[in-house]
């Protein structure tokens, strides 16, 4: 096979995206496969764009050779040390996914490959509507209230992310970075991505956690991860809250929670209660 040798995405991959052609090969990727591809292989999918980039890693739109198109995650170079830790990153996230691939509002893992010092594995869906701050922004950025389209996928977002996180925790995993960013919407859905730092608690006697926390988001970040105290479940409740905020901000702009948003909202809880009560009242 030309330098590529195929095995099932349960043999952990081991290795980490150089410029991305189309591998001459017609035969197309299987779902769960992982590819181990020779280090001057070209990859068999080509750019079709950009998504975006995070600290340790390019997410691109790709399409492979039978004209599927998925999104493309791929860690960048590392080297001594941080290579395994990337390594150790990557195949956590693969293998949270794969244990919650059954959930339609949580990304799907199709398939993985390694190729010399790269890591990269293949997404689905490609988020037709990009990603729920983005989402939020444009409709800001709009003057104008929410469609009634976009009206119906913001109001369903609530029960439908909530459904989400409690299959998450149900499966004793914490995804630990939950934030607008991180929830793509892609035919009407609310979706969630992004586990690199997601923990698996499933070998342990319970989800809490103390000491340092290894990164965090600081606006959406529950009070604890922020003071480096006892986290578990109950923080990424927290920080769902707080996109649940940013949605009624948008759905409810006369309210006034959208003055809490350029600060992290642990520190405002005592101000946004209020906000909220008052409302309510009203």
């Amino acid at each position: 096979m030309s330098g590529r040798e195929s095995k099932e995405m349960q043999d952990s991959p081991t290795a980490l995206p150089t410029p991305i052609g189309v591998d001459t090969m017609s035969e197309p990727i299987r779902e769960g496969q992982h590819l181990d591809i020779a280090d001057r292989d070209v990859l068999p999918f080509k750019i079709v764009k950009n998504l975006g980039v995070g600290g340790s890693a390019v997410v691109e739109m790709v399409q492979d050779t039978i004209g599927r198109q998925f999104a493309h995650k791929a860690f960048r170079k590392y080297y001594d040390q941080r290579l395994d830790k990337a390594k150790q990153t990557f195949r956590n996230e693969v293998e949270i996914l794969k244990r919650l691939s059954s959930h339609s509002h949580i990304i799907r893992v199709f398939a993985t490959y390694t190729r010399g010092r790269e890591l990269g594995m293949l997404l689905m869906p490609v988020a037709d509507n990009g990603d729920l701050a983005a989402y939020l922004q444009t409709i800001l950025d709009s003057g104008n209230s929410p469609t009634k389209e976009q009206n119906i996928i913001l109001e369903r977002s609530f029960g439908c992310l909530a459904c989400g996180l409690a299959f998450i925790h149900k499966h004793t995993i914490r995804h630990k970075d939950i934030k607008p960013q991180n929830i793509l919407i892609h035919d009407g859905r609310v979706i969630y991505t992004d586990f690199g730092i997601a923990l698996d608690t499933s070998q342990q006697d319970n989800t809490t956690t103390v000491g340092n926390p290894e990164t965090f988001t600081k606006r959406y970040c529950a009070p604890e991860v922020a003071d480096w105290g006892k986290r578990n479940r109950k923080s990424d409740v927290f920080s769902l809250g707080c996109v649940f905020i940013e949605v009624l901000a948008v759905l409810e702009p006369q309210i006034g929670l959208g003055t809490f948003k350029s600060h992290p909202y642990w520190k405002n809880i005592s101000g946004i209660r209020d906000v909220i009560h008052h409302s309510s009242a009203n």
